[in-house]
């Protein structure tokens, strides 16, 4: 059997969809796969737009020395209008590549909805699309052309694979995509990197003391996610109980995201208990895991909510969304709150911090509830769905 891999632009940072991508390609067995990548024209653009705005913030204790971006409307939505064009280009590029490169007989396998696209300009049998989550359309209400594309894209799959019950829902109910022919396949974590050590020695790194309680965010910094929220809940935290700190992991993905929360930061007098990491390769990131005492995953809206699955593996204590695909991650083994109520969350986090009670129940039962999600298994429903189409 071989399969069209269709993954879009190459990236050397495995995180999200990437790394759900990355974790099934490498453990599938007695399988071919035709990788089909190609460079995004996006990307190089990003990467000059940093060069433009240099935003470091990264292993600081104090985000607001490194500056902050500069405000500059016009210049801003030339951003804006030369990111969409590359976003073009690169589409009409990619079609062209997929044509030329895929092979008849092969199950075409595209890895993220965001190519749905792609099946309206190009006519492909034995599609398999793998749907994590409807976020822009379902959340941010976002009706561009790119996205009318995608979701009528995805009404064209032969079938469609996504990560939770809830996004299966969400498909069924934003696409009108048969149920039948939607196959949940979790995503699940290493247990051969994420597992528990209790080492805390990383934390050296930002010259925090062994006594001092650490609580770890990681993810990006959309409004989805209410980091802001986080940060308000730390802050009556940190009147409670004094030496603690926050640890931020994660890139922005938003521009001015990072802004609007330092000046959050800098109106709490957060300034030396707010800390912002970007990007941590996946072999550095079980060791912010294990040095934490405590993750928070604040999410309105996830697709599944890969930290706190991977916190349980490492047995950390979690507390996160009562909604979406969040309770279907951590079942019985975290805390759920509404991270709007931003008392609630503040008392939940303070309980898990001071109870060592709570605390060694929660994290029994995470380590637990970590080892119903593997990898090699979500492998062999893959190849089941590949089976299917031929």
């Amino acid at each position: 059997m071989e399969i069209d891999f269709i993954i879009g632009p190459k990236t050397d940072k495995i995180f999200g969809m990437s790394r759900y991508q990355n974790e099934i390609y490498k453990r599938i067995t007695g399988v071919d796969f035709n990788v089909i990548e190609y460079n995004s024209l996006t990307r190089l653009f990003e990467r000059k737009y940093k060069s433009v705005f240099p935003y470091k913030n990264n292993n600081s204790s104090n985000p607001s020395s490194d500056g902050k971006i500069i405000k500059h409307i016009i210049f801003n939505r030339t951003i804006r209008t030369g990111k969409n064009i590359s976003d073009n280009i690169d589409r009409y590029i990619y079609s062209n590549l997929i044509k030329r490169e895929i092979k008849k007989d092969n199950v075409k396998h595209i890895t993220f909805q965001e190519l749905a696209y792609l099946l309206n300009s190009l006519k492909l049998d034995k599609t398999v699309i793998t749907c994590y989550d409807l976020i822009p359309w379902a959340y941010e209400n976002n009706r561009s052309s790119f996205w009318k594309n995608n979701i009528k894209g995805l009404k064209k799959a032969d079938e469609i694979i996504t990560i939770s019950e809830f996004s299966k829902s969400e498909i069924i109910k934003y696409v009108g995509y048969p149920e039948d022919k939607i196959e949940i396949i979790y995503p699940a974590v290493d247990h051969d990197n994420y597992y528990r050590t209790k080492d805390k020695s990383i934390l050296n790194k930002l010259k925090i003391s062994d006594s001092c309680k650490v609580v770890l965010y990681v993810g990006s910094e959309e409004p989805r996610q209410n980091v802001d929220l986080l940060i308000k809940a730390f802050s009556k935290l940190k009147k409670k109980l004094g030496e603690v700190k926050l640890i931020k992991i994660g890139n922005p993905h938003l521009h001015g995201a990072r802004e609007k929360l330092l000046e959050l930061i800098e109106s709490l007098n957060l300034q030396k208990d707010v800390i912002f990491i970007d990007y941590v390769p996946e072999e550095e990131l079980p060791k912010w895991y294990n040095a934490a005492d405590l993750l928070v995953y604040p999410c309105a809206y996830a697709g599944f909510g890969m930290p706190p699955l991977e916190a349980m593996a490492c047995g950390i204590p979690v507390i996160t969304s009562n909604f979406t695909a969040l309770p279907e991650v951590v079942g019985e083994a975290g805390i759920m709150v509404d991270p709007a109520n931003i008392g609630d969350l503040s008392r939940e986090m303070h309980e898990m911090l001071t109870s060592d009670g709570l605390r060694e129940d929660m994290v029994k039962k995470g380590l637990k509830r970590a080892k119903l999600f593997d990898w090699d298994e979500s492998a062999k429903k893959t190849v089941k769905v590949y089976d299917k189409m031929l």
